[in-house]
């Protein structure tokens, strides 16, 4: 409902009990429609008796939509936080037909005491179109406030409780969460010292087994050198003994 905002310029108490909205939600929903019936009596019987008590019941209804307001504000702000995007928008607006609805209610008793003076057909019908209008507002809004139980479970104690079950799951969730996420920062950390020191090793005796695979293979190639070396020596002897003999044969 786009309607301008309004305020009421009262503090409220905080010292109101809770749950007492609904009852004066039914007293709110029926005064009017006792007004308009003895209205419509009044038509017919023209008492003076009637008139005052209409006079009675409007300031009654006046206090009785100002008790209905602070009720609802004090159980609106109990059930605010339980409610989603979509019954926090319907519990604005209920509150905000409800400042206008306490505004309205002066309207009829104001227009009432006007056609006293004044005595004519129009001023009659002013006032009770405005007794109307107030009467139709207010099961208007006596709708919306059963859809903010029915529908979105204000105050319902019921839905509160599991509102409440569910912050605590949610809670013991994130909380398991964040130590499974140190668990596993630790885990990684130990995994990457381990791989560390791995591939020390590893690196440590790939540089000793070379170093030893080096020496082996030096220690071979000079024994098969010295091998070779007297194989040439022994030829080389040889050679000269045969040439000796060739010569001393000559």
């Amino acid at each position: 409902m786009n309607l301008p905002s309004i305020t009421i310029p009262v503090q409220i108490p905080d010292a109101i009990p809770l749950l007492l909205h609904p009852v004066a939600v039914h007293f709110a929903v029926v005064l009017p429609l006792v007004i308009l019936i003895l209205e419509l009596i009044n038509l017919i019987t023209k008492r003076k008796a009637l008139s005052i008590t209409v006079y009675i019941l409007f300031v009654l209804l006046v206090a009785v939509f100002a008790a209905a307001y602070a009720t609802g504000l004090t159980d609106g702000k109990e059930a605010g936080p339980f409610l989603g995007e979509e019954g926090v928008a319907a519990l604005k607006s209920h509150k905000l037909l409800g400042i206008y609805l306490v505004y309205l209610t002066l309207l009829p008793l104001l227009l009432k005491v006007l056609s006293l003076f004044v005595k004519k057909g129009w001023s009659r019908a002013l006032y009770s179109i405005a007794l109307v209008i107030v009467i139709a507002l207010t099961f208007f809004q006596a709708k919306k406030g059963g859809e903010l139980v029915y529908s979105y479970g204000a105050n319902v104690s019921s839905q509160q409780v599991l509102e409440e079950r569910v912050e605590e799951l949610n809670d013991t969730v994130e909380s398991q969460k964040n130590g499974y996420e140190e668990q596993i920062a630790v885990l990684k950390a130990d995994l990457s010292d381990c791989n560390q020191s791995l591939s020390e090793t590893n690196t440590t005796s790939a540089a000793s087994g070379l170093s030893d695979i080096d020496s082996s293979k030096i220690k071979s190639v000079d024994a098969n050198l010295t091998k070779q070396a007297v194989k040439i020596n022994e030829v080389n002897t040889s050679k000269k003994i045969k040439i000796k003999e060739t010569n001393s044969s000559k």
